[in-house]
């Protein structure tokens, strides 16, 4: 599975939990841009919701140290639920192409087997 997973954590999981009881291998790659994880915008940026088209302007390092904070935490919680379900988990940066990333991917697995 392919996807940034920016939903609910507990509705993404019961339905990942739900594959895996279905006897399916897993492998959830979620692919984040750069400054979805750092949010280090360097000066004064519009943000708009991609579903309402709703637009806020804010001063980003208010609220940097915060955001980071609340996106370990979204990281770890899939991290760890991934692994306790017995899930591949992948964190992807899309800065790096994916075939690359696929390949290195590939790599430790087969390492690992």
């Amino acid at each position: 599975m392919l996807s940034d997973l920016f939903d609910k954590p507990e509705q993404v999981m019961t339905a990942l939990k739900h594959f895996r009881h279905k006897g399916h291998e897993l492998v959830v790659m979620q692919i984040l841009d750069p400054l979805e994880r750092s949010f280090a915008f360097g000066s004064d940026a519009i943000f708009r919701d991609m579903e309402t088209k709703e637009e806020v302007m804010t001063q980003p390092w208010h609220i940097q140290k915060a955001y980071q904070q609340s996106m370990l935490e979204f990281l770890e919680y899939y991290k760890h639920q991934c692994r306790d379900n017995n899930i591949d988990y992948v964190l992807l940066d899309t800065s790096v192409p994916f075939d690359t990333a696929l390949f290195e991917y590939l790599n430790k697995r087969k390492r690992m087997n």
